[in-house]
């Protein structure tokens, strides 16, 4: 239930931001995927999502430049690099008494 009244609060916000984008006249140029929610892991261990979303976008080009600029900003860490799969490896292969060299 408070998940619910939450995702519900956020829906809210997302009602006075549009109500915000009509006060400035700016509907014509406003572009926005909002997307807010919740991912658990369902009984079967896929991942589903709750989730309140709107979108204000006027075609397909749009969406596509959203995304690339999603893409482009993210800062992503990955946990590994191919470098650490290439020294585990190579630990793999010391370990088992096999040469890499």
């Amino acid at each position: 239930m408070k998940d619910i009244s939450f995702l519900l609060e956020l829906q809210k916000l997302a009602v006075e931001m549009d109500d915000l984008v009509e006060k400035y006249g700016m509907r014509e140029r406003f572009v926005s995927v909002l997307v807010s929610g919740f991912l658990e892991e369902d009984d079967f261990g896929e991942m589903k999502m709750n989730a309140i979303y709107s979108y204000h976008i006027d075609s397909f080009f749009e969406l596509e430049e959203i995304v690339n600029f999603i893409s482009t900003t993210y800062d992503y860490d990955p946990p590994y690099t191919i470098e650490d799969f290439e020294d585990d490896v190579d630990e793999i292969l010391k370990d088992l008494n096999i040469d890499t060299e």
